[in-house]
């Protein structure tokens, strides 16, 4: 698997949109802000426009992240995990495909998850060594605690910027860590017990989505991923933030979140985005 090593990182937090994965056809994503001049119309913004532009920092090829999990419940207790992430869009249609395997600790080591994102529908995957089978995963079991941490099934991919079914509209901006953001509100499709109701909160300059706000059905903010803005950093043409932290606050506990740089792969094997072969080692 040949590689070439890039400090960029085109992982935004979130958008939440009802626009399909890929990039409307023909359109091509905005053109990386110059520092101080927001990449779109501020005040005509729309849903569709804010999210091409932050699949504008998303990696057009094969590529490869380590991610770090170092979470923290009530108890004091930590628990360190070490993942490597696989991004490949689909062939042609640009729609996301996201492999994440676990690397530490060893009891864990193998266990696999893969996202397919296919004509508006997530088809989701589950790998676990010691079972040595694969499951499907769908309902409750989205947004349930993923090994031991404050992330699901369903938040994984939201460290890939990828976008959330639902219906979307954009709400008055905010100011988020001193950054002027739009907002986006999007009615969850797939609206559980646990949240019904996703707010993203997207720098205007950038794209870059800061903060993602999980509501209940009520309205109470249950769930909190933010990044730290003091990251936000541009290598042309990505924009990239290397930290985040995740709060479950009914749990009262959270999960820092750390980002290595990018592998672009020159060659990825298709059978790493396959439900039947994604757990096997890349060659």
């Amino acid at each position: 698997m040949k590689s070439a090593f890039v400090r960029a990182s085109g992982f935004a937090l979130l958008v939440a949109s009802t626009a399909a994965v890929a990039s409307p056809a023909g359109k091509k994503p905005a053109p990386p802000p110059v520092e101080g001049t927001p990449a779109l119309n501020v005040k005509t913004a729309t849903v569709e426009e804010i999210n091409v532009c932050s699949r504008g920092n998303l990696a057009d090829r094969g590529s490869l992240r380590d991610i770090t999990l170092k979470s923290k419940g009530r108890d004091g207790k930590e628990r360190t995990l070490k993942l490597k992430l696989f991004w490949k869009p689909a062939k042609g249609t640009g729609e996301g495909r996201l492999n994440v395997r676990v690397v530490e600790p060893k009891d864990l080591a193998g266990a696999s998850y893969l996202l397919i994102q296919k004509e508006g529908t997530e088809q989701l995957y589950f790998y676990l060594p010691a079972a040595n089978k694969v499951q499907q995963v769908s309902g409750d079991d989205l947004n349930r605690p993923l090994w031991g941490t404050d992330l699901s099934y369903s938040d994984l991919k939201q460290l890939q910027g990828l976008a959330a079914a639902g219906l979307t509209k954009r709400i008055a901006d905010q100011v988020v860590a001193g950054r002027p953001s739009y907002v986006l509100e999007t009615q969850l499709a797939d609206a559980t017990p646990q949240y019904a109701t996703m707010r993203s909160f997207v720098d205007q300059k950038s794209c870059v989505p800061l903060r993602s706000d999980f509501l209940d059905k009520s309205g109470k903010t249950v769930k909190q991923l933010e990044a730290d803005a003091a990251t936000l950093s541009q290598l042309d043409p990505y924009w990239f933030v290397t930290a985040y932290t995740m709060k479950d606050l009914a749990r009262d506990s959270q999960t820092a979140i750390e980002l290595s740089d990018i592998f672009l792969l020159e060659q990825l094997s298709e059978k790493s985005f396959a439900p039947d072969t994604f757990y096997l080692k890349n060659e």
